[in-house]
């Protein structure tokens, strides 16, 4: 009996202090290893998000030194080459990944208007949310672009308007720490992008759904905005460390400032 009067109150006031359960569709996991952490799922995956690479080769100009692709988009495996957890996407990765320094500035991949802004959980981190019309890229669609793991939340106010190389955010490692990256965590930045037929959209957790909209390689932004749309392999317009966009004239560059070599 006083075994039960001492463990009673103890086992009270852990069930006060423990978390509530997160609501259903805020959390996908995976099957769990041992002392294996929960993740949040950085944006909920839809059925019409099918991945699948998209055979894009990024080329980049002879003369310039640009900040290459990691893990690309449809890849399983992260920048060190361990599997993607099976949860979101099914395990492919949903964006691409570009490792950087800390406090590397990221710029906008063309003109547009902030629209969201955020922290997410781990997988995502500190992000910002981009409204690119078919008059900002040159496509034919609109675009929505999504800079991930940033540093500390933008100072930009929702419905800023931005342009194309202008400086938006800068790289962090938030939503790596303690988890497949532990205590160090992984400085990088992921860019997702999604186009859709329509302006009109609404804000639904860290996502921002629009209709019919889909998720799709980063990279389609760079070769549907080329010359030659037919080739797998796409030369990649950026911008430079004083903020000249090469080539002269682009609507859209890499999110990362080229250097000259």
């Amino acid at each position: 009996m006083d075994y039960i009067r001492i463990i009673t109150p103890v086992l009270a006031a852990w069930l006060v202090a423990a978390p509530p359960e997160p609501a259903q569709g805020e959390w996908q996991l995976a099957q769990r290893r041992p002392g294996m952490t929960r993740e949040r799922a950085a944006e909920p995956a839809r059925e019409s998000d099918a991945i699948s690479p998209s055979g894009l080769e990024p080329v980049f100009p002879a003369g310039a030194v640009c900040p290459e692709i990691a893990s690309p988009y449809g890849s399983q495996t992260r920048y060190d080459g361990s599997r993607r957890p099976p949860w979101q996407f099914g395990g492919y990765h949903g964006g691409i990944d570009i490792s950087l320094d800390e406090g590397t500035q990221i710029l906008a991949v063309a003109a547009g208007t902030v629209v969201s802004k955020g922290e997410g959980g781990q997988l995502e981190g500190i992000y910002l949310w981009l409204r690119h019309t078919p008059e900002d890229t040159g496509l034919s669609y609109w675009l929505y672009s999504k800079y991930q793991h940033l540093e500390s939340l933008p100072e930009l106010s929702i419905g800023a308007k931005v342009s194309a190389g202008q400086v938006v955010g800068r790289s962090g490692k938030t939503g790596t720490v303690g988890g497949h990256y532990g205590f160090a965590g992984y400085p990088h930045l992921h860019l997702t992008a999604r186009k859709s037929a329509s302006g009109a959209y609404r804000k639904e957790g860290s996502g921002l759904p629009a209709p019919d909209s889909l998720l799709i390689d980063p990279l389609v932004i760079y070769h549907e905005a080329g010359a030659k749309a037919q080739k797998k392999e796409i030369a990649i317009p950026h911008a430079t460390a004083d903020g000249r966009l090469r080539p002269q004239g682009t609507r859209v560059v890499w999110p990362v400032a080229c250097r000259q070599k």
